[in-house]
């Protein structure tokens, strides 16, 4: 696995069940078999060829009969009564946010979400925080060039964020985080670009620059106040 899947795969707990959604290759429910999860596996995708991935991977790991595979949309074809962690890494987060808005039954305690938005993770933090979930850890990871962040949530009640956090990460979650620095550093950076291309822009939005010039506030205080 590389580093993100290895993350990710630190943050399972042992339990009743597990889904992976879009599972692709299938190497996080194949581990997890290997290294003996005691609970139901289960390997997801919409597509059949990465299903069929999966499954060569579980046969050349000669897990192939602890882990059922479903062709499916999202959470459509998951039994809920079977699992309580669900997987969904490597997608947008506005995916993630369609997914769990078909599956209502994901709103309940018992279910411990891990997430890995590849875009737009700001979208699924404020669906996330505005249906109920708390957003429990959020830790990043650095493989190759690129910097990811997995974040770890429960259906335990509102969770309220700055602007700024939506971005980043709520800081009570990140401030202990070796490349927090690094994410907050990042997101300075683009908001500087954005705050720069308004102001030069022939008509001026005023509201937006406003709300720019507010998050490039938090972030920066948030960076100040690392450990």
């Amino acid at each position: 696995m590389n580093k993100r899947l290895e993350l990710i795969y630190s943050m399972i707990s042992d339990g009743r069940g597990l889904i992976d959604v879009g599972t692709d290759h299938g190497y996080l429910p194949a581990a997890l078999a290997v290294n003996g999860y005691s609970g139901r596996l289960f390997a997801s995708d919409i597509n059949a060829m990465p299903l069929e991935k999966a499954r060569e991977t579980a046969r050349r790991c000669a897990m192939v009969d602890r882990i059922t595979f479903l062709l499916s949309d999202g959470l459509d074809a998951c039994p809920p009564e079977e699992i309580d962690t669900i997987v969904m890494a490597g997608m947008g987060g506005e995916l993630i946010c369609t997914i769990l808005d078909r599956a209502e039954w994901c709103l309940d305690e018992q279910y411990t979400l891990i997430l890995q938005p590849m875009t737009k993770a700001e979208v699924l933090r404020y669906w996330l925080v505005n249906n109920g979930f708390t957003l429990l850890e959020e830790r990043f990871v650095r493989d190759g060039s690129f910097l990811y962040q997995v974040i770890k949530v429960r259906f335990l009640g509102n969770m309220a964020l700055s602007d700024a956090e939506l971005y980043s990460g709520a800081f009570t979650n990140i401030q202990d985080d070796p490349l927090a620095r690094q994410e907050l550093q990042a997101l300075i950076k683009r908001f500087e670009g954005e705050r720069s291309g308004l102001q030069s822009s022939a008509v001026t939005n005023t509201g937006r620059l406003a709300i720019v010039d507010n998050i490039l506030i938090q972030l920066s205080k948030m960076e100040k106040d690392l450990k």
